[in-house]
């Protein structure tokens, strides 16, 4: 059943009923606005000669054939036969005699990129599509319904829709590769957003639209993505925007303030990263896509002095095999950045359970949790896990480290949710390195037990006061994957950390983190380790 809005515009008889009418929605299904489409008792006319489109050019009346529907580049341009970009006749009862007609109109419509002849309005059927540029008509092709031009798409004979069939997986390299060469684009040439947090923030925002367009696509691939290019720039950036506008909406819990709603970037950075990224399959690699966005920008920043260095997936994948994951754990990342570890727990119960994925998205909701102080961190991670089926509730920003400052700064995380002795599983790569410290009257009143193995007053490295919040959070016979520097566990001048570690958690596994897995973010030698909470700790 036709719209009112649509049927309330048609003229009298089967054709507009069965025909027009559809195909009208079909275009507004398409994208196209109702203020763009000419049809029905509004009919277009077509001057028959070129004697009566001088007529016609001078506003008076002219003689001529009405079309059936007739589409606009906007509608602010409707009816200004200049801007007019397709027909659609519907009339003639076969292929024929509907390229005659067609071939006529094409000829007599000056700018007119393309005619349509569909005499049924269902996707599959048959349609004849004559393309018209600057050397004439082209060969007529058979076409189907469904291949009706979506808003903004090119009106070309060589233009094909893109489907999520169509989507390649990216390499790491190749990702890292785009990411900078779209830094390096947004930097030169965008003069709305030029400080770098907001460039990330901007950037990011479009990933997660991408990733939106994937999940949609992958459900149907067989149909065109919403994530493309339009023929121009202006045609992408106001597409893009809307889109956007709409995403947002869905996920008001991420896009909390006005800045968060809107792509403030200009139109033609919005049209050169949905050129570049719109071929790719960002929603089968997930949290790695976002993460090494988030890493080359971090990175160009120098926010590498914050020591954040993004988990690689294979790293993930390993410790969630080590770490054995089942219904019944209640998992945390204290650190968790762009929520790798975090995802990559739903995606695990998702494969372990594949026909209850609405039940694992509720399991998700209550045994997933995920601390980081960084706003668009947890942004992106509340934002991807939602897209990917939700666990997003208990995904907060605060210190998982000073806990003494969460009353006056991050009060949400007073609740029973992050207290102490809770999870059976923790997961994380914290910040580290030497630069990065603690003082030593912070780490005491927060209740760092390693405080007691080191020089009074010495400051304590944030791996090393983070390691010792994820054993804060484990309960007994919990179970912890970290990533961390291996001279903490080997060097003589970290036999405090050895001390501490001895008496508190046992070493179920270890394994060394290849330096090439950060793609040259971090050239410090890592390990993997897997080890369990002691029931019972020997007395000092």
């Amino acid at each position: 059943m036709v719209a009112d809005y649509i049927r309330e515009k048609l003229k009298d008889g089967p054709e507009q009923e069965l025909v027009v009418g559809p195909l009208v929605e079909r275009l507004v299904s398409n994208g196209w606005k109702i203020e763009q489409i000419v049809y029905g008792k509004n009919e277009w006319k077509v001057p028959k000669t070129p004697s009566e489109a001088s007529k016609r050019e001078k506003g008076t009346s002219f003689d001529y054939f009405p079309v059936d529907i007739a589409v606009f580049e906007s509608p602010e341009t409707c009816g200004d036969y200049r801007h007019l970009l397709f027909l659609i006749e519907c009339k003639q009862p076969n292929i024929d005699v509907g390229l005659q007609q067609l071939e006529t109109y094409l000829s007599l419509e000056p700018h007119v990129k393309l005619g349509i002849w569909a005499n049924n309005p269902d996707i599959s059927s048959d349609t004849l599509f004559v393309y018209k540029d600057a050397k004439g008509l082209s060969f007529p092709k058979k076409k189907t319904v469904k291949d009706i031009p979506l808003i903004g798409a090119p009106i070309s004979p060589t233009s094909v829709n893109l489907t999520f069939n169509d989507l390649v997986i990216p390499t790491k390299d190749t990702l890292y590769k785009t990411f900078s060469e779209l830094l390096d684009k947004v930097v030169a040439q965008d003069g709305n957003v030029t400080r770098r947090e907001e460039q990330l923030d901007q950037l990011c925002n479009i990933i997660l639209l991408k990733l939106d367009s994937d999940k949609q696509g992958k459900i149907d691939p067989k149909n065109e993505v919403y994530f493309r290019v339009f023929a121009t720039e202006s045609g992408t950036g106001d597409y893009i925007k809307e889109k956007f506008s709409t995403f947002t909406d869905i996920y008001p819990d991420i896009f909390i303030t006005q800045s968060d709603q809107e792509i403030r970037f200009d139109n033609a950075t919005i049209h050169d990263i949905v050129e570049k990224i719109s071929k790719f399959n960002f929603i089968d690699i997930g949290a790695d896509t976002v993460s090494i966005a988030f890493q080359v920008l971090r990175s160009a920043a120098l926010k590498q002095e914050e020591g954040q260095y993004f988990t690689p997936k294979q790293v993930i994948q390993a410790a969630m095999k080590l770490m054995d994951l089942n219904l019944n754990d209640i998992i945390i990342d204290p650190a968790c950045g762009t929520g790798g570890f975090l995802i990559q727990a739903l995606i695990e119960l998702k494969e372990l359970y594949p026909n209850q994925e609405r039940e694992i998205s509720r399991w998700a909701q209550l045994h997933l949790h995920g601390i980081d102080k960084d706003a668009i961190g947890i942004k992106l991670t509340k934002a991807i896990m939602q897209i990917l089926g939700d666990g997003s509730a208990h995904c907060v920003r605060g210190d998982s480290v000073l806990t003494h400052t969460w009353e006056s700064k991050y009060p949400h995380l007073l609740t029973n949710s992050f207290k102490n002795g809770r999870f059976t599983k923790v997961f994380t790569n914290p910040p580290f390195g030497a630069p990065l410290k603690i003082k030593y009257k912070d780490a005491k009143k927060s209740g760092l037990s390693i405080t007691e193995y080191v020089d009074t007053g010495k400051d304590i490295e944030l791996g090393l006061a983070m390691f010792n919040r994820c054993y804060d959070l484990l309960k007994d016979k919990g179970r912890l994957c970290i990533v961390l520097p291996e001279t903490y566990f080997f060097s003589p001048s970290y036999k405090f950390v050895r001390d501490w570690v001895k008496d508190r958690l046992k070493p179920i596994c270890v394994a060394n983190v290849p330096m090439d897995a950060f793609q040259g973010f971090c050239r410090a030698k890592l390990i993997s380790i897997s080890l369990k909470k002691s029931t019972k700790r020997k007395l000092m």
